[in-house]
């Protein structure tokens, strides 16, 4: 093919409604773990959904340089759009069609992506069909979900746009009540989490096998309604065979048994063992088996949870399990802290490499070795905030902001208020607009979101929407 020919191609695929163009967010440190996670979301999500997630499983398989992995993917989801059902399956071809062509542009193969643009013309010609644009912005709803909650508010548009056409359709409600939930464990913004609250006891009422729309109602209601919020989850824990709703209904119970936490892990684990946050929620069973057991149990508890972790590791080298590394880190350094510390300088040789999470994860556990081990206030100090500075809400993020939060009342004490200022300085800059200064001194963090220019998505009614031809 000519320049300008190849021009012309991309010209057109750039116009197209796909994964290729939906700027997903997706960074190339993540796409193992998305991978990972999106394995089980395909395994347990509902029948429409599934051409997206192929689609995107397709779009990240192209990203990790996997064409054919990426192809056998969008065959799955061509085989999974039901033509019966229009128009949602002609919005489905659009999807494949359109990731089709990216992926033979990608490799090379200009004349195969050209077929799949005339293929395209003759599902979607002049004038644009408006019932096919619902369908579209749900399937990409469902696409920004399987990527991270930073994506809640984008993919929340999508199925409001959705639901403004048809507003009686029941997936595109649902859709709209796990963006909801999706937005609020970003922003933990109170009027979202009622919202979602609303829109998930919908969904469970019309939809009592939805265990993924149950876990996450309990999760809102942990605080307002305990009763209620411990029935859904015994029943996700003894009903659900998704892993992920496992995992979840786990660290619900893990504050009050560990125990029956680790029975939940590993049964999950014989779900699916190849799931590397069952892993890492392992990890964290086995460090809350560890801080209440009692004096004497303490090193047996120890020792067990050091043979199992390093045994995991030996086993899954193909898997993400830094979180779960950190963890045998900390429980190594109980006994030989020069030992951690190698760990830790192993992973920091590979940051590059590690997902913004993970990066935190290991600037927070450097911080705290720093603190408890090292006795350096100071370094602890700079890898605390090494990990607020990553602009990614997580509770690593959270638990750095307490500690600094703290640090600067210890720096008042001592009558050092240069130091303690500085501290609040530097947290106001990131949190800032949105949270008051004042949550800052209070130790708040309801509020705490990233800094100004994260947010990708603005409160338009309308997204802007583009014919592919």
């Amino acid at each position: 093919a000519t320049e300008k020919n190849k021009q012309g191609i991309k010209e057109m695929l750039d116009k197209l409604q796909c994964h290729f163009t939906w700027k997903l967010g997706v960074d190339s440190f993540s796409l193992w773990h998305l991978l990972q996670k999106l394995n089980v979301e395909i395994k347990h999500a509902a029948q429409q959904n599934q051409v997206a997630l192929l689609g995107l499983q397709a779009y990240l398989h192209q990203m990790n340089n996997q064409s054919e992995e990426a192809l056998q993917s969008l065959k799955a989801a061509e085989e999974h759009n039901d033509e019966k059902h229009l128009p949602t399956s002609t919005a489905g071809s659009l999807i494949i069609y359109g990731n089709y062509a990216w992926i033979h542009y990608l490799q090379g193969s200009y004349q195969e992506a050209e077929t799949c643009l005339g293929q395209l013309q003759q599902l979607c010609p002049s004038p644009w069909d408006v019932r096919l644009i619902p369908h579209i912005q749900a399937l990409k709803g469902w696409s920004l979900l399987a990527i991270r909650a930073r994506n809640g508010e984008r993919a929340r548009e999508c199925f409001n746009t959705a639901l403004m056409l048809e507003p009686d359709n029941s997936s595109f409600r649902t859709g709209l009540a796990m963006a909801l939930y999706s937005s609020w464990n970003f922003s933990w913004q109170p009027d979202i989490e009622k919202e979602a609250r609303i829109q998930l006891e919908r969904i469970v009422h019309m939809q009592p096998e939805n265990y993924r729309a149950k876990i996450y109602l309990a999760k809102l209601l942990k605080q307002v309604d305990r009763e209620k919020s411990t029935s859904l989850v015994q029943e996700c824990a003894e009903r659900s065979s998704d892993p992920e709703v496992l995992k979840l209904s786990a660290l619900f119970w893990m504050p009050q048994s560990a125990e029956k936490a680790l029975q939940i892990i590993q049964r999950a684990l014989q779900q699916d063992p190849g799931y590397h946050l069952l892993y890492q929620a392992l990890a964290k069973c086995y460090k809350q088996q560890w801080v209440k057991a009692k004096e004497e149990d303490k090193n047996k508890v120890l020792c067990k949870a050091i043979r199992d972790l390093q045994k995991i590791i030996q086993e899954h080298p193909d898997l993400d399990l830094t979180l779960a590394k950190l963890q045998l880190a900390e429980f190594i350094g109980a006994r030989d802290p020069a030992k951690e510390k190698e760990i830790y300088m192993e992973l920091q040789k590979k940051i590059s490499t590690l997902s913004l999470r993970c990066q935190q994860a290991l600037s927070l556990s450097w911080g705290k070795y720093f603190l408890y081990r090292g006795k350096s206030q100071e370094k602890a100090k700079a890898k605390f905030m090494e990990c607020y500075k990553i602009p990614v809400q997580t509770d690593h993020r959270r638990d750095c902001g307490r500690r600094l939060v703290k640090m600067a009342e210890i720096y008042k004490g001592k009558g050092d208020t240069k130091a303690a200022s500085a501290i609040h300085r530097f947290l106001q800059e990131l949190v800032l607009p949105w949270a008051d200064a004042s949550c800052l001194a209070a130790g708040s963090w309801g509020q705490d979101l990233v800094p100004r220019g994260q947010l990708w998505w603005g409160q338009r009614l309308w997204p802007n929407w583009r014919c592919p031809f």
